[in-house]
């Protein structure tokens, strides 16, 4: 997303120092709640579905596969120049000479963004990530791919990969969490409903767009291993899915922008993983005219500034072969349409469904799996009927976050339902009292909050606070923390709350409060859902797709950040966006290579606060029996386990794989596998895994390949990556024909 439309008005609200001081986070602030306004006011302005914008074109004659290259062959040279450039912010051009429809692109993961239409908001990224329930994410990546076609839209702007290694940036909630494993195969689930509906997919950032800070002047320093076993997995397996499109990243990687990157795009994408789908820049990012062009993406977005006719007549004009790269690229997007069907049918999709009941009750089942329960001192579920007198108290008691900022935060939606009102209609008989500002300073308040029968505490961040375009602060805004030590200190049946799009800092309140979840931003269901949790209709079944860290400074990605990263620079939000001649470049060094996340707590340490996979449950459930026998080349892998509980839940069971030698460059352990399921009181179900040489390879950067280590190894399942409860032995040798993988 570009935010160049008002860069003037940026610069006349003026910069400040950036001190640590309460004034400047103060005016941190403010500069984030004036840039949210702008963002809304230019990017969040409701309009017309495009379906209705544009008139109909006649659809496109001939059979499938031969109308393609018939289509090419037909256009001008200057039709061919402005397909590959958007137009009206968010379209591909149609081509009403040749009946090409115009193709519109749409906004982000959790729903339909931008248009004059009742959409269905689901929960972020990171929540369905936290489901670790591929079939939820299948289910409602379809029912939101509905809503795309019936307000015109055929590519969808997601879903977001990028790997959770800056713990602080600002568009974690887009993303999967911290392991490339779990993020590609939730990202394959999406893709998958998605694309089942006749929508396309733009797999994003690519690649190693891992934090927002001055994100387009940053150049991301990544060593190759490390590029291929973390940053890459996740856009290979949903490439291997068959996704139809990849976005480029904003950054620079090694030295070159995403947008022109030759080791990326052409050698791996395209060469090793046989990619033929369409490569979209994001909005802006691109530099120059010729890298992209030669080696790049197809479509520049959202209009031409370096794709321009002048530009790209004048490189035809220099060597005729630059229109058989026009060509290769117009071909490319063409067959993703007819792949998608957009040649056989109107723009709008008229018997689409869009914010029907059955969309809502699918966004309520996608949250109600992702609440991550934390803490709980035998407080939760509370049991209605005891429920007299409840306060709710925190910055979001007034109404639930449903998201964060940019160009996935959906306008209608804002500001969800409050806990307060879903409690109130679930508990008539209950006297709901909330309390906000400094609360604690009078003393009736304060006998309140102490005689309540439980206090909840909604905290977090917002769309203010965590956002595109610039990173957000470790710990909780201002006064959140006083409000859960008071309430902590008053009454010992405190519950809080917490929404953010990752980690966050716990270590100084964790103790004060009996209950904790982690609610994420869950969409238009989130008190309904968290709701539901806390008076136990709902078991809470959702695992973190993160590590959570005592400490900021415990993530070794930290060492070497901007130690301004909190701040809101407005010249770093949109100086020389697209300009290379605008500001200089400053690197970002990987230098923890493979230490992120659980494999740095797990390998190196410090013990982090809740591990990676972490989630209680208000049932227990007993792992047995394991096997590990070798069959047709593969490893498979099975237990059993059992909900020895007093109710109905879901577990997921991970499976780890550990070799026998680990340290910074072998890390101590590496998901390769998960399964959800649920199982009622007494209820037992197998588990099965396939583990193949990838699971126990390493990439080679001398060979240019994946290599199987050799050696023992211990197979791993648990309850989560510090909860293990059955351990079994393999010994890998290379098979014969090693590397056909």
């Amino acid at each position: 997303m570009s935010l160049q439309p008002f860069s003037s008005f940026l610069a006349a609200i003026g910069e400040r120092a950036y001190t640590g001081s309460r004034e400047a986070t103060m005016f941190d602030h403010t500069k984030r709640c004036v840039l949210q306004h702008i963002m809304n006011r230019y990017f969040l302005t409701l309009r017309r579905p495009p379906g209705y914008e544009t008139g109909i074109l006649p659809w496109v004659e001939g059979k499938r596969g031969s109308r393609v290259q018939a289509l090419v062959d037909a256009m001008t040279l200057d039709e061919k120049i402005s397909y590959i450039s958007g137009v009206d912010g968010f379209c591909i051009r149609p081509i009403e000479r040749l009946g090409i429809p115009p193709v519109w692109m749409g906004d982000a993961t959790s729903g339909v963004r931008g248009v004059a239409a009742p959409v269905t908001i689901f929960p972020s990224a990171i929540a369905m990530a936290a489901s670790w329930n591929r079939r939820c994410v299948r289910e409602s990546a379809a029912m939101l791919a509905e809503e795309c076609r019936a307000v015109g839209i055929s590519i969808l702007l997601a879903p977001g990969v990028n790997i959770a290694r800056i713990p602080v940036c600002g568009r974690n909630f887009e993303y999967l969490g911290e392991d490339p494993f779990l993020a590609g195969r939730m990202a394959c689930a999406y893709v998958q409903g998605v694309q089942s509906k006749g929508v396309g997919v733009t797999v994003k950032h690519f690649a190693c767009n891992n934090s927002e800070f001055d994100r387009h002047k940053t150049n991301s320093i990544v060593d190759e291993r490390t590029l291929r076993e973390l940053y890459l997995p996740a856009f290979e397996a949903t490439v291997m899915e068959g996704a139809t499109g990849v976005m480029t990243a904003y950054n620079q990687v090694d030295g070159t922008y995403a947008s022109a990157h030759a080791h990326l795009v052409q050698d791996i994408l395209r060469g090793e993983w046989s990619f033929q789908g369409v490569v979209v820049s994001d909005w802006n990012s691109l530099y120059e005219t010729e890298g992209p062009l030669r080696h790049g993406v197809d479509i520049e977005m959202p209009k031409a500034r370096w794709f321009t006719k002048k530009a790209l007549e004048d490189l035809v004009a220099s060597d005729p072969s630059y229109e058989a790269l026009l060509d290769a690229k117009i071909l490319r997007i063409l067959s993703v349409c007819e792949t998608l069907g957009v040649f056989d049918r109107p723009v709008v999709d008229p018997q689409a469904r869009i914010g029907t009941m059955e969309h809502h009750h699918g966004a309520y089942a996608m949250s109600s799996e992702s609440i991550v329960l934390l803490k709980n001192e035998n407080i939760l579920p509370f049991e209605g009927v005891k429920l007299k007198n409840l306060v709710v108290l925190g910055r979001l008691a007034s109404g639930e976050p449903i998201g964060g900022g940019g160009s996935s935060f959906i306008k209608q939606g804002h500001p969800g339902k409050s806990i307060r009102d879903e409690l109130g209609g679930q508990l008539p008989g209950c006297k709901l009292w909330t309390f906000s500002g400094v609360w604690w300073r009078s003393a009736k308040r304060r006998a309140v909050v102490a005689q309540a029968d439980a206090v909840v505490v909604s905290t977090g961040f917002d769309h203010v606070y965590e956002s595109e375009a610039y990173d957000r602060q470790w710990e909780l805004p201002k006064g959140e923390l006083e409000t859960i030590r008071q309430a902590g200190l008053l009454n010992n049946r405190t519950v809080v709350v917490l929404h953010a799009g990752g980690a966050v800092g716990m270590d100084s309140w964790i103790h004060l409060p009996q209950a904790v979840l982690h609610a994420w931003y869950l969409g238009e269901t989130s008190a309904q859902a968290i709701v539901d949790v806390l008076l136990g209709k709902i078991n809470p079944s959702g695992k973190l797709p993160i590590s959570i860290a005592r400490s900021l400074a415990d993530y070794e990605s930290m060492q070497g950040y901007p130690p301004d990263y909190a701040s809101v620079s407005l010249a770093r939000l949109q100086g020389g966006q697209g300009d290379p001649s605008r500001r200089m470049v400053q690197d970002l060094v990987y230098r923890e290579g493979l230490m992120v996340g659980y494999r740095q707590f797990d390998t190196v340490g410090p013990d982090p606060l809740f591990p990676f996979g972490f989630g209680l449950s208000y049932s227990r459930f007993a792992y047995k029996d394991l096997e590990v026998v070798r069959k047709n080349g593969k490893w498979v892998v099975s237990c059993s386990i059992e909900n020895c509980g007093d109710r109905g839940g879901a577990e997921v069971v991970q499976l780890y794989v550990r070799p026998s030698l680990y340290g910074r460059e072998y890390p101590f352990q590496q998901l390769r596998g998960f399964e959800k399921a649920y199982l009622e009181v007494g209820g037992s179900t197998r588990i099965v895994f396939t583990l193949g040489e990838r699971d126990f390879s390493e990439y080679s950067v001398t060979l240019g390949t994946w290599k199987v280590r050799e050696g023992d190894y211990c197979v791993a399942v648990g309850s989560s990556s510090r909860d293990i409860r059955l351990e079994g032995q393999v010994e890998i040798k290379k098979s014969p024909d090693h590397g056909k993988m």
